[in-house]
């Protein structure tokens, strides 16, 4: 053998692990071919949303949609393989209509941080930079801009939308019952116009994302926050005017970047990943789980539209009570999971969904560690499925809290009017047409709603009271509805720490005693129905289907714990 290193290596593996042995000794003879190649620089193209964790997809839903878009997660670990092999310089992001919240862009940004701190450069370029955009290449060595581009970097925008004048023409109405004037929820389908605790609730969120993008985009291009302010106050920019004033480093054509980066040998990504040099990963028994709460929190079964439906509340995701604790229930029969990682991207939904979800999730966090990671929105139920964990990781940027409970009905009396339709109702019982959407709710039947909801509601702030060591009463003075960022939940109490998925999966592997390479695993398949203490997924719903069965959830009048999804910043 020419490679005595490599032979003593392989004889002292041997002695341990046959089998061992003939995998290093593969994944060594598979690198030394793959550095027989040059990489300059890896092309990473990026359009569209992309999502933290890897979205599965069955076959039907791959033969209509593709295959699914590449993942957060996924990206981090090519950048991981990236970073560690020598031969690349860095990497260049073509930012192509990258359209993103900001929650997700901090992902992103996070795990380039990553890649530069091992001593590789980013170059970003683009047709124009909006906010998102620029404030992700604020982190790069060189912004490129490409000829008769713009520098966009205008501002932040929330627009608030009501639609109760128009739902009056067509003769339908809703009828909703919350805890605070701040649970606004249906405030759109239900007002004529913004509130004066909605205004300034809108506000706040607006105030603590604009800090984000100053701090971030100074501290990136070493500038001074009065620079950013003015900047932004005076945008936009033509292409030679963002260059005179170094907003931008270059003005320079796609095809010209090779010829500026002086490299003849820049790969795209998925021709290096056949390239780079693979990581060896340590073996280990124990591992982190990953349970998965995204979407609509519904009494059932999970699922996903067959279509993406741009529908407010009822057009995207939704998690199922019935496959959440399900999952919950096969990890705690699952001694090799030594830590579980929520990772939560919800709105909210169903109070008693989330209350099954919660339980079982408390029964699971007296096993073994339970670290909740808030990803993009994690707010009203998808706040209180987090109670039960020991530490809360959230993104600075995470639309959070909206602690509080919300109920509402249609009343579609006046459009079967318009239609010439004539409804009687017979009832026996005085409370028999409560959620009946033939009338609005009676004095006495909101009173009686009110109480329910107030039930509801001090049971959710009793178990943030619980999880964050707080009192009822500062629960309740940050509660009642109010939305908050990640870090004013920070300061709130509300969370413990901002960070990214990696940094949820470091805490759970400390509070595990697990090592640095126990590696995440998604839970996820149909498995098999377990009774409490320790269901099947149902078939692909049509569209129709789905959004019947949504729709009848947010306008039954049930209690819900939802916040209004439709904020646009």
């Amino acid at each position: 053998m020419k490679f005595p290193i490599l032979k003593s290596i392989l004889s002292s593996l041997a002695k341990l692990n046959p089998l061992r042995a003939v995998l290093w000794s593969r994944f060594w003879l598979t690198n030394r071919w793959r550095q027989r190649t040059t990489i300059d620089y890896v092309l990473l193209t990026l359009s569209a949303d992309m999502p933290t964790i890897a979205e599965p997809r069955d076959w039907i839903r791959k033969r209509v949609l593709g295959p699914p878009p590449l993942s957060l997660t996924e990206l981090d670990r090519m950048l991981e393989r990236i970073g560690n092999d020598p031969r690349p310089k860095g990497v260049i992001l073509n930012l192509r209509a990258l359209a993103m919240p900001l929650a997700g862009l901090q992902t992103l940004r996070n795990s380039l941080s990553c890649l530069q701190a091992k001593g590789k450069k980013i170059i970003c370029f683009a047709q124009s930079y909006s906010n998102g955009l620029y404030y992700l290449a604020s982190i790069a060595d060189e912004i490129i801009l490409q000829p008769g581009g713009e520098l966009e970097t205008i501002g932040l925008r929330a627009e608030a939308t009501f639609l109760k004048d128009a739902l009056d023409t067509v003769g339908v109405a809703l009828d909703s019952i919350a805890i605070s004037p701040y649970k606004a929820a249906f405030d759109q389908f239900s007002r004529s116009e913004i509130s004066p605790e909605g205004q300034a609730q809108l506000d706040w969120l607006l105030d603590s994302q604009f800090d984000m993008l100053l701090h971030t985009i100074a501290d990136g291009r070493k500038m001074s926050h009065e620079a950013v302010r003015a900047m932004i106050d005076h945008a936009p920019y033509l292409d030679e005017e963002a260059l005179a004033a170094g907003y931008v480093d270059a003005v320079e054509t796609e095809e010209a970047l090779h010829r500026r980066l002086a490299s003849k040998h820049i790969l795209p990504l998925h021709a290096a990943d056949k390239k780079l040099l693979k990581i060896w990963r340590k073996s280990s028994d124990k591992y982190v789980a990953l349970i998965n709460i995204s979407g609509l929190m519904v009494q059932g079964e999970s699922g996903s539209p067959p279509i993406e439906l741009p529908v407010p509340f009822v057009g995207g995701q939704r998690a199922g009570d019935l496959t959440v604790v399900q999952h919950v229930r096969r990890l705690m029969q699952d001694n090799q999971a030594a830590a579980v990682i929520l990772y939560i991207n919800s709105g909210g939904g169903s109070a008693i969904a989330a209350e099954a979800m919660t339980s079982a999730l408390a029964e699971l966090a007296q096993d073994r560690p339970l670290v909740a990671f808030m990803d993009r929105i994690a707010a009203s139920g998808g706040y209180y499925v987090a109670t039960p964990a020991q530490w809360i990781v959230a993104q600075p940027a995470t639309i959070t809290g909206s602690i509080g409970v919300i109920s509402a009905k249609a009343v579609t009396t006046g459009l079967f009017g318009k239609l010439r339709v004539n409804r009687r109702e017979f009832t026996r019982g005085t409370n028999a047409a409560l959620m009946s959407d033939h009338a609005p709710f009676s004095d006495a039947q909101r009173a009686r709603m009110f109480k329910t909801i107030d039930h509801i509601y001090q049971q959710f702030i009793g178990h943030v009271a619980r999880s964050r060591k707080l009192s009822i009463e500062q629960v309740d003075a940050v509660g009642g509805g109010r939305v908050w960022t990640g870090t004013q939940a920070l300061a709130n109490g509300l969370v413990n720490e901002l960070g990214d998925l990696r940094t949820a999966l470091q805490k759970a592997r400390e509070l595990a005693n697990l090592p640095d390479h126990a590696p995440l695993v998604l839970v996820g398949g149909k498995g098999k129905p377990l009774p409490a203490k320790l269901a099947e997924q149902a078939n692909p719903a049509t569209i129709w289907q789905y959004l019947h069965e949504n729709v009848q959830l947010v306008s039954s009048g049930t209690p819900l714990m939802m916040m209004d999804l439709d904020i646009n910043i």
